[in-house]
């Protein structure tokens, strides 16, 4: 996407920030890919045993799944995108494919949705979500802990970065890493993007909820993974915050040959570029 005008211009454009930052745009079958996803999720929980909506608040969608390893050696918690308005930990389940046989426990977040919440108190339930899977994991789920999520999600994982986590009571540094995949930090251009309708930003708000010049407060490497056919924006958006917080380190990975909703998809894959980042920031001395 080559810039024409200057980049303050675009930014309040609606076509422009239609075309940069909403996948369905340029993904012409995502309807044939998240069915494809729930048919996964489904044989996944038919395979594999887990424990089912574990509550960590009032609201009916507060829960989480969890797939337990038989030998854990960490765990890797998954926080599911659609720009907060749609899908749920359900379709996610197969997340736990190539994790839990390789011997890392699994957990799903689900949160409410907007404009039920807003994108903050998505947030904070997220950090509650957390919180309360901190209580129930054993020493050795607890030993290599990532915190991973795509597109909202990859949001909500920079959130977790950003977050005191002693406030909730766990050590300062929980995490022995994040994988932000395809997420956005930056939110304003959102406000100008059909999205909006249920999100409902203002120019004020998407400000307020922006965490591109937030201060890490999580002190661990943090890969940012973008796939290679996604939009110009997508690509800086994870440059920006890998540059903000290139002291954790933070790095970015570009994705070869995927776009937005088949990047998710390489976690299931042995071998694939997503998987061995995930196991290497869970500790695995082989990925």
């Amino acid at each position: 996407m080559v810039l024409e005008r200057p980049r303050s211009e675009l930014l309040t454009d609606p076509d422009w920030c239609e075309r940069a930052y909403n996948p369905r745009v340029s993904v012409p079958d995502v309807g044939e890919i998240t069915a494809q996803w729930g048919r996964l999720a489904q044989e996944t929980r038919s395979r594999l045993p887990y424990e089912a909506d574990v509550r960590y608040g009032g609201n009916p969608r507060e829960v989480l799944d969890i797939f337990r390893a038989p030998s854990p050696k960490g765990t890797f918690v998954f926080i599911h995108g659609g720009y907060w308005r749609v899908f749920s930990k359900t379709e996610f389940s197969w997340v736990a494919d190539a994790l839990a046989p390789a011997g890392y426990t699994v957990a799903l977040i689900n949160y409410p949705l907007c404009p039920e919440v807003t994108v903050l108190e998505i947030a904070e339930c997220c950090r509650r979500a957390m919180a309360t899977l901190w209580g129930k994991l054993e020493a050795r789920e607890r030993a290599n802990v990532v915190i991973s999520g795509h597109s909202a999600g990859g949001y909500l994982t920079g959130s977790s970065f950003a977050t005191d986590w002693t406030a909730l009571g766990l050590p300062a540094t929980p995490f022995t890493g994040g994988l932000s995949i395809s997420g956005v930090f930056e939110l304003d251009p959102l406000v100008h993007t059909s999205m909006n309708e249920l999100i409902r930003f203002t120019p004020e708000t998407a400000r307020a909820t922006s965490i591109e010049q937030a201060p890490a407060r999580v002190k661990a490497p943090l890969v940012l993974a973008v796939g290679g056919l996604e939009t110009p924006e997508f690509h800086r958006q994870s440059q920006q915050q890998a540059a903000h917080w290139a002291d954790l380190p933070s790095t970015v990975a570009s994705i070869p040959g995927r776009h937005h909703f088949d990047v998710i998809e390489e976690l299931r894959i042995e071998g694939s570029p997503l998987l061995t980042s995930a196991l290497r920031l869970l500790g695995a001395r082989e990925a």
